[in-house]
């Protein structure tokens, strides 16, 4: 693992900068209270009289994407399980994207969180447990080939995409239910034993070794929010003569984006949350910035430095 160099620049903070901190503080708690919410209407929805509450699925906004052909093709009916709301969102997260890429699956997306805080369990178990952290990376080492599978597996996401826009308009339900695992959590109340139950559990232990696996390799939504966060004109970019070379942005990145090899992070993948940002030990070494057509990039981070200019934007491999 890279470290610091002796000759880094004077005055070079060598822990994560103090604002980045306190932006994950934030985060987290938009997360928390997002959450929380989501939680309040599956409660009420399984208490209440039925049709007395709003059930949780009428505040997802795939549902949007889902109903979208059956609302064209019928002049505005929707599919089963799916309501006006469900529309709104959806279009309110596509505008979100084309300004702030995944800015709803880093900031928002309550089972993304979920995924997240199961990783954090598990990073601490191992920094606690001396066994455990030896036997996860004789695990690691041992399967050190599945990396290799890793770059290739997330487009699967958008193979399951085509499916769930094909499967829906030809059907003409939500096929994708059947198998998705936030429906399976919103009902799981019910203990009701289905396919889709299954990929909840699958899911939930997967995040003990590979953080947010589902919003990697499946998830129809991050996938649709990738595609359009391609037209945002606010990216993370990297100065290099300000990186130390330290990798810990690419470390910290919940998705495994490699940040530390990349001079503006276009990735498809990227949730926006600042992951990478905080835990740069540099003051000018990552920073937001916006580019527009004809109009010079500019960070947007305070106490950053203007960025290269002839600096070319860079895909991960």
């Amino acid at each position: 693992m890279n470290t610091l160099s002796t000759s880094d620049p004077p005055g070079l903070a060598r822990r994560p900068r103090a604002w980045g901190r306190r932006l994950q503080q934030i985060r987290h708690l938009v997360q928390l209270g997002f959450a929380l919410f989501i939680a309040a209407l599956v409660v009420r929805h399984e208490f209440l009289p039925e049709g007395e509450a709003a059930s949780a699925e009428s505040y997802c906004p795939f549902g949007g994407l889902e109903t979208l052909y059956r609302w064209a093709s019928s002049g505005g009916k929707f599919i089963e399980h799916s309501h006006a709301s469900n529309f709104v969102l959806f279009i309110a997260i596509l505008l979100t994207a084309v300004v702030a890429r995944g800015f709803f699956c880093g900031w928002v997306c309550p089972f993304g969180s979920i995924q997240s805080v199961i990783a954090l369990v598990s990073r601490t178990l191992q920094r606690h447990i001396p066994a455990l952290r030896t036997w996860s990376r004789a695990t690691q080492h041992r399967l050190a080939w599945l990396a290799a599978l890793d770059r290739p597996l997330r487009y699967a996401r958008y193979a399951v995409l085509a499916w769930v826009l094909i499967g829906t308009a030809y059907y003409g339900r939500m096929v994708f239910r059947d198998v998705d695992p936030w429906s399976a959590l919103l009902e799981i109340a019910t203990l009701q034993v289905t396919l889709a139950f299954g990929v909840l559990v699958a899911v939930l232990l997967l995040s003990f070794v590979v953080e947010r696996p589902f919003c990697r390799y499946a998830c129809p939504l991050g996938a649709t929010i990738g595609l359009v966060g391609k037209l945002s004109p606010i990216a993370i970019e990297r100065k290099g003569d300000s990186c130390v070379g330290c990798n810990l942005c690419s470390t910290a990145c919940p998705v495994g984006i490699p940040v530390e090899r990349l001079s503006r992070v276009t990735d498809s993948n990227c949730l926006m949350c600042f992951e990478c940002l905080g835990s740069c030990p540099s003051e000018s070494g990552l920073n937001v910035t916006l580019t527009l057509p004809g109009v010079p990039t500019r960070p947007r981070v305070a106490g950053a430095v203007s960025p290269d200019p002839d600096r070319h934007s860079t895909e991960a491999a």
